[in-house]
């Protein structure tokens, strides 16, 4: 093994140039070789050593942006270009490990402790995780029982078994979906119960048969799924996987039934398969959605669900032209989603609808030009609608679940060319009644699940239209929390303050 050199946070080697990445190698022969390149500010790795023994570790490098504040740990790596300051271009040699340790965050959890120190030469070994394969102790959000508050217990998190992940969540936020099962309204009480869904954290261990996650990874669990292999997964169509769709009444993995999570050896169940309130999940590598580690995950956790939802709902089903007009039934944050869909779109009319008046004033941050609230008139709303379009909407997105609601989106779409979209869950009794003659005169009703979005597949470039500022995520955050108030959070939501509040998994 050679040496490796480290070089400090807070003092990074210094280049010619700054933009340029620093390289601190271990090697045998030949040592990497760095081309100082101007292109897109990145350095060229020309080559590294050219074989690599069976479970043994000859060729590293570490390449640090001072710059963006990146870092990258490549072990046992045929390394080429590094195109955009993200990814090299590898493979891996057999026998080697890949670590993918783009963060602070993600170092700490890889066991890489030297950064802290000026550049020094050390013989010390870059390790994966201390924690593989080991059942991890951390703080989880334990409701014991629905409604009442939750519980910061000491859990015990289970190593990930076949195709599963265990991930670091650093941040997560609260939905509405979370709060409808902890107060078990209207489907079978499961606890005790660690809820969450939307999130934001590090890989830190794989499974059995994971081959596109590596700890450190990036990524955003999702309450549904992608296996690739299934009929909907193969669908371009389709996102509603066969194997990994919803299931609110599963409380364990589907590899064995088990739960990965328990306190003194009693069992903890899932929820949704995410369980985000847990500074360590387990999740099914079919839920995870790698990301670009350089999007902020305090920001892009909220694409775990609801926000995605309502975009994808828009940009994917509804599909406004520009210049085309877009009503929004339910102005909370899916529906403002759905808004911010429609801006995004280009869209000239956006009319929001909703019973409550103290939201129209927000809705204009996401593009909403028109209000109309159902109290304020006499006669059915999609009459109104209708009225102030000529004839009808081009396009509408229901957001609310209310069977009242959906109707009127459907029947305040303009006859011939009509798309109305259905976001919103009624209750599982309600029935949606509306005359032949709409379906006739060319109106489209359509359904839609989580935006249609597939999680693996799609979600990395809703994360990437942030990144590129095609997509507004800040102004849907109205409240931080640290994790120790996280109770709070369910105050506010059930008191209707506030879209989105970030819960700060560290404090």
């Amino acid at each position: 093994m050679g040496t490796i050199g480290f070089t400090s946070f807070g003092f990074p080697l210094k280049t010619r140039n700054q933009n340029l990445p620093v390289v601190a190698s271990a090697y045998a022969s030949p040592s990497p070789e760095r081309i100082d390149s101007e292109e897109n500010g990145c350095g060229v790795l020309k080559r590294t050593t050219s074989i690599v023994s069976r479970a043994s570790l000859v060729s590293s490098s570490i390449l640090w942006f001072p710059k963006e504040g990146l870092a990258v740990v490549k072990q046992g790596l045929v390394a080429g270009r590094i195109p955009g300051y993200l990814n090299l271009m590898n493979k891996t040699v057999e026998g080697g490990l890949t670590a993918n340790l783009r963060s602070p965050a993600a170092m700490e959890m890889a066991g890489v402790r030297s950064f802290r120190t000026p550049f020094r030469k050390s013989n010390m070994k870059i390790k994966m995780s201390s924690t593989t394969n080991q059942v991890i102790r951390c703080k989880a959000a334990v409701a014991w029982e629905a409604g009442k508050p939750l519980v910061i217990e000491e859990v015990e998190v289970a190593p990930p078994q076949k195709m599963e992940v265990r991930i670091k969540i650093l941040f997560t936020s609260l939905c509405h979906t979370d709060v409808y099962f902890w107060e078990a309204k209207g489907q079978n009480p499961l606890f005790p119960r660690i809820f969450g869904h939307e999130a934001g954290g590090v890989v830190e261990s794989v499974g059995e048969g994971v081959t596109d996650l590596h700890p450190g990874d990036h990524v955003l669990p999702v309450f549904t799924g992608e296996c690739k292999e299934c009929a909907h997964c193969k669908s371009e169509e389709s996102n509603m996987c066969d194997l990994l769709r919803i299931n609110t009444d599963r409380g364990v993995m589907i590899h064995d039934q088990k739960s990965r999570f328990s306190i003194n050896g009693k069992p903890i169940f899932h929820f949704v398969g995410t369980s985000t309130f847990s500074e360590y999940t387990v999740v099914h590598v079919g839920c995870l959605a790698k990301i670009n580690p350089l999007a902020p995950l305090d920001k892009v956790c909220i694409l775990s669900c609801g926000i995605s939802t309502g975009l994808g709902a828009t940009l994917n089903v509804a599909k406004p032209k520009k210049g085309s007009s877009v009503a929004i039934f339910g102005l909370g944050a899916v529906g403002l989603a759905a808004a911010e869909g429609a801006r995004i779109a280009g869209a000239s009319r956006i009319i929001g609808v909703d019973l409550n008046a103290n939201r129209f004033e927000l809705a204009k941050k996401f593009g909403v030009t028109e209000f109309v609230n159902p109290k304020d008139h006499t006669k059915p709303v999609q009459e109104v609608i209708a009225e102030m379009t000529n004839g009808g909407v081009d396009r509408s997105v229901e957001c609310t679940g209310h069977i009242d609601a959906m109707i009127s989106a459907f029947e305040c779409v303009h006859d011939g060319w009509g798309v109305a979209v259905l976001v919103g869950v009624p209750h599982k009794d309600a029935v949606f009644k509306t005359s032949p003659l709409n379906l006739l005169n060319e109106r489209t009703l359509k359904g839609t699940f989580f935006g249609n979005y597939k999680p693996r597949s799609d979600i990395p470039s809703v994360v990437e239209k942030y990144m590129n500022k095609e997509l507004e995520l800040e102004k849907f955050i109205t409240h931080e929390l640290p994790f120790s108030e996280i109770n709070k959070a369910f105050d506010l939501m059930l008191k209707g303050e506030g879209l989105r509040c970030i819960i700060r998994m560290g404090e």
